[in-house]
């Protein structure tokens, strides 16, 4: 088999709010045919915020591994390490030529990455012929080209989703959510902005097929983290990790409608290129090949560590999840639920304000997902989960320990913060 060519879409703080994880009062056609065709993974990402989620992706490594803890947009000033390598730079050492058009947002200035065309365009008016005039400049040599929308983030202002609301089919109420009229206005209005997204990526896959490519074409999803809503993103609640990411390869596993029961990671899709592709493996990935899960020749992934260390504030957590608990260690008292700017002035949050649970941080959170999927009831301390606890209060710092986690030798100052303080001393 020739090379194939890559096309990795992502859109922003979607979750799995979709139908092919069985969402089915949005309209999502496109996606619908891609988990049909190809394979769709019950994943997570390695930390439920914007840029460290989108950092694993591209290195395939942690986000306290590869640099990028928090934003880095502004004066969040998050980047990756020097010698991080993402996946242009991988896909470069078999002969691929990258573009990246959109939401890139994994490292300070996006050209680090180190795509042959970044073009920061988010309109789809734009990058529909972009991408076509891309894919034309060399028909012989095989291509990998990502798009990042900006859908469906909240969007400036009034910090609603942007669109007309659509509740055709009625509306899908979380249930870590108030079934109420501000939140269920705010959810018609998300769902709307899911069908454009998904629209949009239509548009991709036709300027792909139009060509003939598609069937010589790894088309693959992947959305950040979480939905933006309460108890969803920035949590390492289920609601805050879990992300679609559906992938499709006619000839490969990656086809035939594959649902692998196994828990996949965002970090798994730099290794499944590695695969595919036949370029050199950077040293120290922390992600796997989806290929055996896909194939059913692997179960999965065991566990799934996570973590939080920035995003509007310093809010340093860990955790692990297993196929049937939950263990979070917090290493600050803040608050229980951190609500980002955009959700703040959300129907959604108006309807829970004052009653999120927890309220604050306890030490340790443990929760078990058979009996407890909402996560509301924290076992920590409790003398018949002692054992459940202390095993995976010990996954946790092994993990921590083999990666080479900062915060193990004490508070983790921020860029800002460093930067600051040099000009203020000199």
């Amino acid at each position: 088999m020739s090379l194939p060519n890559v096309l990795i879409v992502t859109t922003h703080d979607t979750g799995r709010f979709i139908q092919p994880y069985g969402v089915t009062t949005v309209e999502t056609p496109t996606l619908n045919r891609l988990a049909a065709e190809g394979a769709r993974f019950d994943a997570y990402t390695t930390a439920p915020q914007c840029s460290p989620s989108r950092a694993s992706l591209t290195t395939g490594r942690y986000p306290h591994a590869n640099g990028t803890m928090g934003l880095t947009h502004n004066e969040f000033r998050w980047d990756l390490h020097p010698g991080e390598r993402t996946i242009p730079q991988v896909l470069r050492t078999a002969g691929y030529r990258s573009g990246h058009w959109g939401v890139e947002h994994a490292a300070r200035d996006p050209r680090r990455i180190g795509n042959d065309v970044y073009e920061a365009a988010r309109d789809i008016e734009a990058i529909a012929p972009a991408l076509a005039a891309f894919i034309d400049a060399e028909p012989g040599r095989p291509f990998a080209a990502q798009v990042g929308f900006g859908q469906t983030h909240r969007v400036s202002g009034g910090f609603g989703f942007g669109g007309q609301p659509f509740d055709a089919h009625g509306v899908t109420t979380p249930p870590y959510l108030a079934d109420a009229p501000a939140t269920r206005a705010d959810l018609a209005d998300f769902q709307a902005c899911v069908n454009h997204a998904d629209a949009m990526i239509g548009r991709l896959l036709r300027v792909v097929e139009d060509r003939g490519l598609l069937d010589r074409t790894l088309v693959v999803y992947v959305s950040d983290h979480g939905i933006a809503f309460p108890r969803a993103k920035c949590t390492l609640y289920d609601p805050g990790i879990e992300i679609s990411l559906i992938a499709r390869l006619p000839g490969t596993a990656l086809s035939g409608g594959a649902a692998p029961a196994g828990m996949a990671s965002i970090m798994d899709v730099l290794p499944t290129l590695i695969e595919l592709t036949g370029a050199d493996a950077p040293p120290d990935l922390h992600g796997a090949s989806l290929l055996p899960l896909a194939a059913g020749q692997a179960a999965g992934r065991d566990e799934l560590f996570v973590e939080k260390t920035y995003h509007s504030y310093y809010d340093p957590m860990r955790g692990v999840r297993t196929a049937g608990w939950k263990y979070i260690r917090n290493f600050e008292p803040g608050l229980g639920v951190e609500i980002p700017s955009d959700i703040a002035a959300s129907g959604a949050y108006r309807d829970l304000a004052g009653r999120l649970h927890p309220s604050h941080h306890a030490p340790v959170e443990l929760y078990d997902l058979c009996a407890d999927p909402a996560e509301r009831t924290n076992l920590a301390g409790q003398p018949r989960h002692a054992a459940v606890q202390a095993e995976l209060e010990g996954k946790v710092l092994r993990w921590m320990r083999d990666t080479g986690d900062p915060l193990l030798e004490g508070p983790i100052e921020s860029p800002f913060y460093r930067e600051t303080l040099a000009e203020f001393v000199t």
